[in-house]
């Protein structure tokens, strides 16, 4: 169905359109008939300014698309903890959402949460999805939970042998694929098929991004305001595009009257929508081919190739906020990950790169005495083999004692 007005009274209706050409789609649907261009949800305006009892994304509904099932394994409600990176401006804020306390230690499971519902609502009987790591576990975990069969696709790029071992755990049927993320995309898009539903997270699929909408007003519940810069890790950019619209809603609702500046972070060495931002002409930026390089944080590691346009929904967001999209390199995210670990966060690479933004000089005019900034910190490191040994040495290895 295009249009969902069934099921709890504090969700919201919403529609499918192109983001382009605005023509209509039906769920489950993935690109534009008319135009091949991606689809979102347009949601009906917001209401209320109180949320119901409970705990998690469900307990802001009002934020939600509507549906009638709720499948929840406990997701939300993550914490926000300050943060004291090494040479920032005296007065600089900083806190870090710890979205590696998740149910599977990734963000991802706010998305699946509200996909594995609208799955069961729409009666099919499996799920398919393209991969890094982080939405194999979270889709395979859920679709347990719904009762729901999974198949992963993921590219050897992604060097995710542990991830994939916990999606093999929860039941699902995991194709790993020769190359990179694009690789895997393009092979989960042959998966799509009556009774089956794509819930690749790269804007494949339009629904997962409105679920990130509920860390927005986390993060104002936790703060009591809004911060001046969120800064958000970004392959395509779905997680950043969902949080700024989350805030755009708090406007709306009356509870604030601006948006943070969203800054999106990619790793140098695969960073397509950073060099698109350095461009005059995004469309062509995002069109032209660029190989990615080898980085330590695959979870970002996405090319866009064969979806460059998704791209445009996330640097429309960004221009939106007065923010902007930087990459940084492999030495600042090993450092960053080596420095939360020393506070006691122990943060996959991927996840690390937001707070590696904030040392570089790319943020030296946003970073001023008074600002209140919030990282994503989007996964776990212990998820993540080759983090885990990179921390390590540093740290010695512990000598067995006694006899």
């Amino acid at each position: 169905m295009s249009d969902f007005r069934a099921g709890p009274a504090d969700r919201r209706d919403f529609t499918v359109r192109c983001a382009e050409c605005r023509a209509a789609a039906s769920l489950p649907a993935y690109r534009c008939d008319a135009c091949a261009g991606p689809l979102v949800l347009d949601l009906a305006e917001p209401s209320g300014t109180t949320w119901p009892d409970g705990r998690g994304i469900w307990r802001r509904g009002p934020l939600l698309p509507r549906g009638r099932a709720t499948v929840t394994l406990g997701e939300g409600d993550t914490p926000l903890l300050p943060l004291s990176p090494s040479g920032l401006p005296t007065g600089v804020e900083v806190y870090a959402k710890i979205e590696g306390q998740s149910p599977t230690l990734s963000f991802k499971d706010r998305g699946m949460a509200l996909t594995a519902s609208l799955a069961v609502d729409l009666g099919v009987d499996g799920l398919a999805l393209a991969s890094s790591g982080n939405a194999a576990v979270s889709a395979a975990a859920y679709a347990a939970a719904a009762g729901l069969r999974c198949a992963v696709f993921c590219g050897t790029g992604s060097r995710a042998d542990a991830k994939l071992a916990a999606a093999r755990a929860y039941g699902a049927q995991v194709h790993v694929v020769d190359g990179d993320y694009s690789a895997a995309y393009a092979r989960a898009t042959q998966a799509e098929a009556d009774g089956v539903i794509n819930v690749t997270t790269t804007y494949r699929n339009p629904v997962p991004a409105e679920a990130y909408r509920t860390i927005a007003v986390e993060i104002h519940e936790q703060l009591s305001r809004v911060p001046d810069v969120v800064v958000v890790p970004v392959g395509a950019g779905p997680l950043l595009y969902g949080v700024h619209a989350g805030f755009v809603d708090l406007v709306r609702l009356g509870l604030t009257d601006g948006v943070p500046r969203m800054v999106g972070v990619q790793a140098a060495a695969c960073a397509p929508l950073a060099r698109a931002w350095s461009s005059t002409d995004w469309r062509a930026a995002l069109a032209e081919p660029s190989p990615p390089g080898a980085t330590a944080a695959t979870a970002i590691a996405d090319p866009l190739r064969g979806y460059e346009r998704e791209g445009l929904l996330t640097l429309e967001a960004v221009r939106a906020s007065g923010g902007r999209v930087v990459a940084v390199t492999e030495r600042a995210i090993g450092e960053a990950v080596r420095n939360l670990a020393r506070d006691g966060l122990l943060a996959e690479s991927a996840a690390a790169a937001a707070v590696a933004a904030l040392s570089g000089a790319s943020l030296g005019d946003v970073l001023r005495p008074g600002t209140t900034v919030v990282a994503l910190l989007t996964g776990h490191g212990v998820k993540e083999p080759a983090t885990l040994e990179g921390i390590a040495p540093r740290h010695g290895v512990a000598q067995r004692e006694g006899g």
